[in-house]
This record gives C-alpha cells, sequence and structure tokens, in this order.
C-alpha cells in the first residue's frame, strides 16, 4: 500500500513542555499541489440521507428541476422503479425513474446513463430489468411512434384495455382467450414488465428523446494486475482458485452516482449524489422499516418460505425485506469535479465522447467558490483496477483506522459485506501499539482505567449467501467475534473431530486413511481468536456485533424478519465518515469499480451518530455528546438492547408489547455453514 501519512514537523514549547499538532483524516498525500489525483475540497455543502424514501424523493424533485444535463453512474438501472411511493399496493405507486427520465429529455435536458452489464454476471444480478431479464414481453413497438407512448400509465391502460387477444399474447400470458380482459391481479406485474422492456428496446434504439444509454464490463486484465498487490490473494490459499476466477471473470462496475447541471449556469446549480443505494426497486425503503409495507415490491417464493431462525413455524411474507442503506448529496463544492471526472472518463471508455481536455483545468466557476460556514472538507475516493490502479477506498479506510487507533473513542461500521480480514488485522496491529506505548508510560500516574478504549460497533446482515459464510466467519473470528456464526463454529469443530476412514492393508489388518481438512477448516483454525478479556487488555478493544430485524403484530402475533443491510457506512470519533459504494471485503477494496466520499467534519460525523444509533436503538442510545464517558455508557447500554431483544423474540409466553422490539438491533446469530469460500 502507499504511505498514507504525511511528514510534519512540530515544534514543542520548552516552557510549558507541550505541543501542538493535527491529526491526518484524508489522503494528503493525494493531494499534493502539481501533482493531485484526489484532490480533498472545503466548500462542500452536504445533506445525507437514510434509506431509499429520503434520497430518492429528494432525487425524483432534482431530476424534475434539471435545465441541462443528467449524468447517472449505476450498477443497475430500473425504469420501473417508482422514486416516490403512495401506500398503494400495485405498480406504479408514484413517479417512476423511467418516466422522470422521459420527461426531462423531452425538455431538453441531455441525460446520459452508464450501467454494468456483464451477460453472465448480470444474469445472475437481474440488475436491469427488461435487459439482464425479462426479455420476452408480451408487447412492445419498435417504430418512434410507440417510444413517443412509453409511460407507465400506458403501458397500465394498454393491458387492462385489452379485451381478447391474438394467439401470441394468449400464449405468452398463459391465458385462455375466454379469460380475457386480464385478471386485475396480473395487469400491474405484466404492465411494469413490458414498460421496462419497452423502455430499454426504446433507448437502446435513441429512440428516446435526450437520453444515451450505455453499458461497460469489468476489466479482466486491470482486475488481474489489482489482486495481484493484496496482501491476501484469494488463489493464495489451496484451491481457492474459483473465488479467484469469479473476481477475476465477474468483475462489476458497483459505483452510484448522479450529477445534475454539472456544467449549466457555470455550475451554479450543480447538484451531485455518491450513494451505496442502488437505482433498482428492492432498494426503496423507509427508516420505519415495517414488517410489512405495501409500498416495497411484492414478494416471491422466497418471502413466502422467509422465517427467522429461531420461528421455523413462520409462514412468510408478502413483500420484500427492509432495507437500510444511505446516500450523501453534494451541492456546488469543488467535490464534483471529481465526481464528473470519474463519469467522464467512465463514459468515454465505454464508447462514449470523450470530455474535454480542458475539463479539469476549467472547471465550472462556481464551483470554485470559497468556502463558507456549514460547508464540510470532503475527498472522493474510488476503488478503480482501471485508473491507475485506483485503491483510494482502501487507503482511506486504513488512515482513518490508523489516526482513530491512536487513543480512545469508536469505530462504527454498518456494512453489507463484513470481510476484509486485511483492515481487521491491521486496526489490531495499530492498536497493539497504541497499548503498548501506553504501559510504557503507564508510572505516570495511569491506572487501569486510564487506557484508551476503542469502542467498536459493528451491524451487519447474516451473510447472503452461504458460500460467504467462511469469509464473514474469518473476519469475525479476527476480532473474537467467531462465536455469532454458531453453525460455522459446530461445522468447523466437527471436520476437527472427524475420525479418518480405515483402509485395510495388505496383511488384513486396518489403518486411518491419511485425511486433508478442508481448506476453510484450516484457515479456520490457524485464525488467531482473542477472548473479550485479550482483545481488551492487549488491544484497547471492545466489540459489539449485530444485525437487525423488523418485527409487527400479524396474525395475532408478534413476528420478526431481517431487515437487510445493504449500507456502506464507517463513522469514526466525531470526527471522519465515509459512505458511497464500497462494501468491506476483497472485491470492494480490489475487483470493483466503487466511489466513496470520504468527510472530515465533526458536525456531521456527530450528527449521522446521533441519527443512526437513536434509529437502531429506539431512540435509547445516541451517544450523547461523544466523550468518552458517553460512548462508554451508551456501548453497554447498546448491548444489553440487543441481548434483550433477542429475548424477547425468543419467548413464545410473551404477550402484548413484551414482545415488541426496541429498535431493531439483535447479536448477530446465523446457524448456517459452508466448505465453500466465496468473497
Amino acid at each position: 500500500m502507499n504511505k498514507l501519512h504525511r511528514t510534519e514537523t512540530t515544534y514543542i514549547d520548552e516552557v510549558r513542555r507541550a505541543a501542538v499538532f493535527s491529526l491526518q483524516w484524508q489522503l494528503e498525500l493525494r493531494n499534493l499541489k502539481s501533482t493531485a489525483t484526489h484532490p480533498i475540497s472545503h466548500n462542500n455543502r452536504l445533506q445525507l440521507f437514510i434509506c431509499g424514501e429520503q434520497a430518492f424523493s429528494d432525487i425524483l424533485a432534482r431530476i424534475g428541476d434539471a435545465e441541462a444535463s443528467i449524468d447517472l453512474c449505476c450498477w443497475g438501472f430500473d425504469p420501473g422503479m417508482e422514486l416516490g411511493r403512495t401506500r398503494a399496493a400495485d405498480w406504479p405507486r408514484g413517479p417512476t425513474l423511467g418516466d422522470a427520465l422521459i420527461r426531462a429529455g423531452q425538455r431538453g435536458v441531455k441525460v446520459r446513463l452508464l450501467v454494468w452489464y456483464d451477460t453472465l454476471g448480470c444474469a445472475f444480478a437481474r440488475n436491469m430489468p427488461g435487459y439482464s431479464h425479462d426479455l420476452t414481453p408480451w408487447y412492445y413497438r419498435r417504430d418512434q411512434q410507440g417510444a413517443d407512448e412509453i409511460s407507465a400509465a400506458h403501458s397500465i391502460a394498454l393491458l387492462a384495455g385489452i379485451k381478447s387477444a391474438p394467439f401470441h399474447l394468449a400464449r405468452y400470458l398463459r391465458y385462455r382467450y375466454e379469460d380475457f380482459p386480464v385478471a386485475a391481479r396480473d395487469i400491474s406485474p405484466l404492465a411494469r414488465a413490458e414498460y421496462c422492456h419497452s423502455w430499454y428496446q426504446a433507448a437502446a434504439r435513441k429512440q428516446l428523446k435526450g437520453i444515451e444509454l450505455r453499458t461497460r464490463s469489468g476489466n479482466r486484465r486491470a482486475i488481474e494486475a489489482s489482486l495481484a498487490t493484496e496482501k491476501n490473494h484469494p488463489a493464495g490459499l489451496s484451491k481457492a482458485e474459483f473465488e479467484a476466477m469469479g473476481m477475476e471473470h465477474l468483475g462489476s462496475h458497483h459505483q452510484k452516482t448522479i450529477l445534475i447541471d454539472y456544467a449549466h449556469n457555470r455550475g451554479a446549480q450543480a447538484i451531485g449524489y455518491v450513494m451505496g443505494l442502488n437505482s433498482v426497486t428492492d432498494y426503496w425503503d423507509t427508516t420505519e422499516h415495517l414488517l410489512e409495507d405495501p409500498r416495497r415490491e411484492r414478494g416471491g417464493k422466497k418471502e413466502k418460505e422467509e422465517c427467522v431462525q429461531t420461528l421455523r413455524d413462520d409462514p412468510g411474507f408478502r413483500t420484500l425485506k427492509p432495507y437500510q442503506d444511505y446516500a450523501c448529496r453534494i451541492d456546488a463544492g469543488r467535490a464534483l469535479i471529481e465526481v464528473h471526472e470519474n463519469f467522464a472518463s467512465a463514459w468515454a471508455r465505454a464508447g462514449g465522447e470523450p470530455p474535454p481536455a480542458s475539463t479539469r483545468a476549467n472547471p465550472p466557476a462556481a464551483l470554485l467558490r470559497k468556502a463558507l460556514p456549514g460547508d464540510s472538507t470532503v475527498q472522493i475516493v474510488r476503488t478503480q483496477p482501471e485508473e491507475r490502479q485506483d485503491k483510494t477506498i482502501k487507503e482511506a479506510y486504513f488512515l482513518a483506522t490508523a489516526t482513530a487507533a491512536t487513543t480512545h473513542g469508536y469505530i462504527y461500521i454498518e456494512n453489507q459485506y463484513f470481510q476484509y480480514e486485511e483492515w481487521l488485522q491491521f486496526l489490531l496491529e495499530q492498536r497493539r501499539n497504541t497499548v503498548r506505548q501506553w504501559l510504557q508510560r503507564k508510572k505516570e500516574n495511569r491506572t487501569a482505567e486510564d487506557l484508551p478504549v476503542m469502542y467498536v460497533f459493528i451491524v451487519m446482515p447474516v451473510p447472503e449467501r452461504e458460500q460467504m459464510i467462511p469469509r464473514t466467519y474469518d473476519a469475525l473470528a479476527t476480532l473474537g467475534q467467531q462465536d455469532r456464526m454458531t453453525g460455522q463454529v459446530m461445522r468447523v469443530k466437527e471436520e476437527n473431530e472427524r475420525k479418518p476412514h480405515q483402509v485395510r492393508s495388505g496383511f488384513g489388518t486396518t489403518a486411518p486413511a491419511p485425511r486433508q481438512l478442508p481448506d476453510v477448516v484450516k484457515k479456520a483454525n490457524a485464525t488467531d481468536k482473542p477472548s473479550a478479556l485479550r482483545l481488551e487488555n492487549e488491544y484497547g478493544l471492545k466489540v459489539s456485533t449485530v444485525m437487525l430485524n423488523a418485527c409487527g403484530f400479524n396474525n395475532g402475533r408478534w413476528r420478526y424478519r431481517e431487515i437487510y443491510i445493504h449500507s456502506k457506512l464507517m463513522i469514526v470519533s466525531d470526527a471522519f465518515l465515509t459512505l458511497g459504494s464500497a462494501n468491506l471485503n476483497q472485491r470492494s477494496m480490489a475487483v470493483d469499480s466503487e466511489l466513496n466520499i470520504s468527510i472530515c467534519d465533526p458536525s456531521h460525523a456527530r450528527d449521522m451518530r446521533q441519527r443512526v444509533w437513536g434509529l437502531l436503538s429506539g431512540g435509547e442510545v445516541t451517544g450523547g455528546n461523544g466523550t468518552a464517558r458517553d460512548i462508554k455508557t451508551d456501548f453497554e447500554k447498546w448491548q444489553v438492547i440487543a441481548n434483550n431483544n433477542l429475548a424477547k423474540r425468543s419467548d413464545k409466553s410473551g404477550n402484548g408489547e413484551k414482545r415488541a422490539l426496541t429498535g431493531f438491533i439483535l447479536p448477530l446469530e446465523d446457524d448456517r455453514s459452508s466448505l465453500t469460500r466465496l468473497g
């Protein structure tokens, strides 16, 4: 990894025997004059959104106000996604993203849409409804008149108005001729499928005024070169080639940014978004995280079979899971220059027009304004193997960790994939150094209570796929949290205790056959798993690992279900936070293109800590003023709430309010296991 810390000269006051220096939270060596690759800017007005309802409603309004340009960089794009939603159960429950862009194009706004597409990868990801899947709609028109008619309302009216059908339509719908008109329950999903496919077909043929669509896929050679510099290369483990092959051949473009009116009126109205949220309907939810919400999409077989692990008799659900994620809006600040440069270079690689050579040298003048009170210091960081092997997201995580580790405080991690063992090993190394230095000075009237404890809050879902369990287990084991993965703990124990097969020798006797432990078990055995006592005494760390559940009184009883955490948020000691598209796994740090915003602003870090902790704890925990005493007290309270919630969910003899959870947090638990590793 590149050097992270600047060299600073600090002068000591010989009279007071004291010195003053500043902590480094941003990648200042990436911001050197004349060689800056990732500028740090100070004039950014920010808004931070929790969950899709807040973010997408704001995006809808800003798309409606756009006058000149909209640039969208997406992992997935769903034209039928409603950005604002009523409580109606059927699509469309509000204005769709596809309709909003069509209207913008008709007003003369130039819309550029860049989406990740890989034939094999997208068949599994299903990230482009009507393009990656649902490719045989019952109806669409290829001519310009048909393209001009595309809208969600038209698709509904088209299907609702059919009284009889030609043979091909009847066969597609699996309806008999006498069954027409189409049943009301089928109109919404069928109209949605037609709308999405027709939208993509028209966009691909450039029949949607002002809208240009381009796709891009991963660059295998660039990914291989990026992985080669990783400390823990997936192919460095025996029989891990399958995992490495998946990363190298199925690299995705995972960035999620929107940029509106970047150069219009010299950038005076420029607005950008850096998000973890995908522009796909599954990712819409409210901060209420209702057990069932008709504004979320209808569930399918998976949701009908869904149940909380301790309630196997649960009948399942009608709607998709609740979702937790974040987005950041940037208003007319220098950081938008970097968001634009990222899009422009990717657009050019995808076959679009290259940006003018003077764009970066002469950006829109309004973006260069002087910083005002309330503005924030920001750095845009990326993972982009195709551009100078950019791993500045990884560098930002490591730098913030190294800085925070020098004293007491907290690290709050809320992430979809908690798998990056190299970062956790780095955290332990930094904390060990801090504790050793403290012990060397202990004779200066210090007691054990003075130990600078760092509180680590981990909020994560159970692994999305069983093959992700080993990587998650290894990461948690690094912090002594492996017991949360009860199924994997038992599986490793069973494999270690399994007796070898007996084979018959040539003299009629038997002997144990040589037995090779699975690679996953070898790795688990080799991982140092510190106890809670050792974690505190040797590293000065206390760790809490929780997941999120929603609850509600339904069908005469309290029911629970997982809140899927799609977040990529880290807050550090009320001084720094980062959010965006990057997960805490090797894929996000070295393989997929990602983009995060790193914010060095105590007011935003403190505000997000209070908002997020308060939301997840039911208002019981906010961290107060962020003092060492406040964080210690609320860390302990956080754990009590989580354990009490687990007891409430497990107690089948309770009644009424005794079963309702306080907030959403419970101790992480997963009883599944796997001997196949997939990061």
